[in-house]
């Protein structure tokens, strides 16, 4: 038997469990065809720029994490490209001689690529690199392993000055 001191208790803290969840801040939720335009750049079919996956980036993903290594990275939110969870996503700082866009998957390239290839219906070739082995496909995308077993996915392109 609930006693009334047990239900205003009851009632106070399912009271708080509100409140607090109301006046939390909301769940950012990714645009609708945020993977869709993603996975495009990713495969190397889209025209971009620096600047507009800085302000696209910056109005879906909010804050970057951190700019390294002459990229600047947000947090993926869990989207999903090409059948697997990029935890992280970067581009290059600035329109240098190269535009860049990629996606950091946590999984290793052994089980990324396969699923990435059956998602977009398209093929990693493998070549060899001064570094490595490395996966390119027909529209240049890039698929190469971490030292840390994750799987970096990229689009690179040069900048050669001929576009508006």
């Amino acid at each position: 038997m609930v006693t009334p001191s047990r239900w205003r208790a009851g009632r106070i803290w399912g009271t708080a469990a509100v409140l607090a969840a109301a006046l939390s801040p909301p769940a950012q939720a990714l645009p609708i065809d945020f993977s869709d335009k993603v996975e495009n750049a990713l495969l190397c079919r889209s025209e971009w720029s620096t600047a507009y996956w800085q302000a696209y980036f910056d109005k879906a993903l909010q804050k970057p994490l951190r700019d390294w290594g002459e990229a600047r990275w947000w947090s993926a939110q869990g989207a999903q490209l090409g059948g697997v969870s990029a935890t992280e996503l970067f581009i290059n700082i600035g329109d240098g001689r190269a535009l860049m866009i990629g996606a950091l998957i946590s999984q290793p390239i052994e089980q990324a690529r396969p699923a990435i290839e059956a998602r977009l219906r398209t093929s990693f070739k493998p070549i060899q690199a001064a570094d490595g082995t490395r996966y390119i496909n027909d529209t240049l995308s890039v698929l190469a392993p971490t030292s840390d077993g994750q799987t970096k996915w990229y689009c690179a392109r040069w900048n050669l000055g001929n576009r508006p």
